[in-house]
């Protein structure tokens, strides 16, 4: 990290950091960190690695969010272990995780600080194969030891840190991320967002994912940029803290999925929304998951009056495998909605649907951008390039591509090109997996390969069918509806697994019957497609990666091994079904 070294030598008094929430301080007094107070914390804790570690050894990062998460990558980087950023030991799910990820991590030592010692403890005590792992609390390193620190040169193809993916279609992976896939992205952030040192980063987003790790570390630091940084569990608990920590220290850019924009307007509304000034920002990123036209839109209505402006919307596409970035839409750009039809789409092929057709015949697609400072392709399934507006997989080469998982060749992702694609001097082509096609130079990403529904010889995206239930009915929790495809007596069936909302289902007299009835007319109505079976399962239960995103085939799985744990608060009583609506959006009577 030469800039921050740069930095905390001609720029030492000004601020690097601020951090807000049960790791900092207040909006209005949050804990404050200098370049030169972090760097020489960096230093601190990076002399302590060098002083017990040769360089190239794996050290996990596992505590809260906060100062400390930030020292311990950083002094990874300045010490030349293998950083393995990873979530907290603190709950269940977050123990199952570290279980399943530590062992195939290899790694030498966990960094912690005083909240997380007790649980990393446990659970290396737990697991044979993790008892020879030393730990660290990065707290107790005093600031003493930063002049113990040796400078080393870095070599652009030496690993800086394992980026473990999210585990949405497969067993998580660590990425292996060279310190050249960093400089090549964190130019990539500064060729689509412009970040400078005047630039204000405002994140909640986890640093144990490649768009947090990017947004609230190496994108602001890279660039001589300030951060001011907040928990997940904190945005989650307060997203007014979130907006006001934007509006009270000027933020420029900030991101997030859907799921960011949906929760500001559910929860932060009428005198809440007076002294939020949201004018400074110029991007507000959107990615991690599919982009929703309805909710860039609601969003830009309910904080007008914060003077949010609508261009600030920045829809992205990026991945693990990528270190972050492939396409973003031009800032100051309004993202592009293409409203296509849904018979034709679901046949391959992106053609605008006419004028005046129904919403249940249409379907809108949001631009993820064009290519930032890479090539990027869609394939048909022997890798042969598609025209314009026709779906396949997503390809990309570039600088920031990984050389490939620890451990793993990654036989078809990272040593394949399209077929009629010369060998060049650009770097590795990245199979994706993703689904979209390219028109006009954008980009439209639609699901998964590996999530495609295939009913009756038709593709349905999943997130379409997910999208046209949680439209039908306000019974289920946002962005908690799951569909697959089974098979029953050897015909492809379609099933759709949601978290039911109790108290909506009080609040509006639900019943299973007409919840059932509306799901299964919208289904047969948007896309022609039977319901096998609709499953309401309690709040919680479905199978979700680290960041939020649906686990689909795990959710298949419990489903078809019967785990599934369902709900009865759906159950058949008398009453009104006010909270359901048909497939237009119209209140059901």
């Amino acid at each position: 990290m030469a800039q921050l070294r740069r930095d905390a030598h001609d720029r030492p008094y000004d601020v690097a950091y601020r951090f807000v929430g049960s790791r900092g301080g207040t909006v209005d007094e949050p804990l404050t960190w200098t370049y030169a107070e972090l760097d020489r914390r960096v230093r601190a804790v990076a002399a302590e690695l060098q002083s017990r570690y040769a360089p190239g050894s794996r050290t996990a990062l596992v505590c809260p969010q906060g100062p400390e998460y930030v020292t311990a990558f950083l002094a990874c980087l300045y010490s030349g272990v293998v950083a393995v950023p990873l979530c907290e030991a603190d709950s269940v799910w977050g123990a199952d995780r570290l279980s399943s990820v530590l062992p195939s991590a290899d790694v030498a030592v966990v960094l912690t600080d005083d909240v997380g010692e007790k649980d990393v403890r446990g659970l290396l005590a737990a697991n044979p194969q993790l008892a020879r792992c030393d730990v660290i609390r990065t707290d107790l390193v005093p600031d003493g030891r930063a002049d113990d620190w040796l400078p080393f040169a870095l070599n652009p193809e030496t690993v800086a840190y394992l980026q473990f993916t999210s585990g949405s279609t497969s067993a998580p992976r660590g990425v292996q991320i060279t310190h050249g896939n960093i400089t090549q992205a964190v130019a990539q952030v500064d060729i689509a967002f412009r970040v400078d040192a005047s630039t204000v980063s405002v994140s909640w987003l986890p640093l144990y994912h490649d768009l947090g790790l990017m947004l609230g570390v190496l994108g602001p630091l890279g660039q001589g940029a300030s951060c001011l940084l907040m928990g997940p569990t904190d945005f989650i608990r307060s997203p007014l803290t979130y907006l006001r920590s934007i509006s009270r220290w000027r933020g420029t850019i900030t991101s997030g999925p859907c799921f960011n924009l949906d929760l500001c307007v559910d929860r932060v509304r009428g005198s809440d929304l007076d002294d939020l000034d949201l004018s400074s920002l110029q991007v507000w990123g959107n990615g991690a998951e599919q982009v929703r036209a309805s909710s860039l839109r609601r969003f830009s209505e309910h904080f007008a009056r914060c003077g949010f402006r609508p261009e600030a919307h920045t829809p992205s596409y990026g991945l693990a495998e990528a270190t972050l970035v492939v396409t973003s839409v031009p800032m100051d750009e309004a993202p592009r909605v293409l409203v296509c039809d849904r018979a034709t789409l679901a046949s391959g092929r992106a053609v605008d649907a006419d004028a005046g057709t129904a919403s249940e015949h249409a379907v809108e697609l949001v631009s993820c951008g064009v290519p930032v400072d890479q090539r990027v392709h869609v394939t048909d399934p022997a890798g042969r390039v598609l025209p314009d507006r026709c779906v396949g997989e997503i390809w990309t080469c570039g600088g920031n591509v990984s050389p490939g998982y620890a451990g793993d060749p990654g036989t078809g992702v990272f040593d394949s090109r399209p077929v009629d694609i010369a060998e060049d001097a650009d770097g590795a082509w990245l199979r994706t997996g993703d689904l979209g096609f390219l028109a006009d130079g954008h980009l439209y990403v639609t699901g998964r390969v590996k999530d495609v529904v295939i009913i009756n010889g038709r593709n349905h995206w999943p997130a379409d069918l997910e999208a046209t239930v949680g439209d039908a009915i306000t019974a289920f929790r946002p962005n908690r509806i799951v569909a697959f495809r089974t098979d029953v007596a050897a015909r492809e069936r379609l099933v759709m697994v949601a978290e039911v909302d109790p108290p909506a289902v009080r609040r509006q007299e639900m019943t299973a019957s007409v919840v059932e009835q509306a799901v299964r007319r919208a289904l047969m109505v948007r896309h022609g497609v039977e319901l096998h079976e609709l499953v309401p399962v309690r709040p919680g239960s479905l199978p979700m990666t680290s960041s939020g995103k649906l686990r689909r085939g795990a959710c298949r799985e419990e489903y078809e091994a019967r785990r599934l744990v369902r709900t009865d608060a759906l159950a058949d009583r008398s009453g009104q079904a006010s909270g359901i609506r048909d497939y237009a959006g119209r209140e059901a009577r």
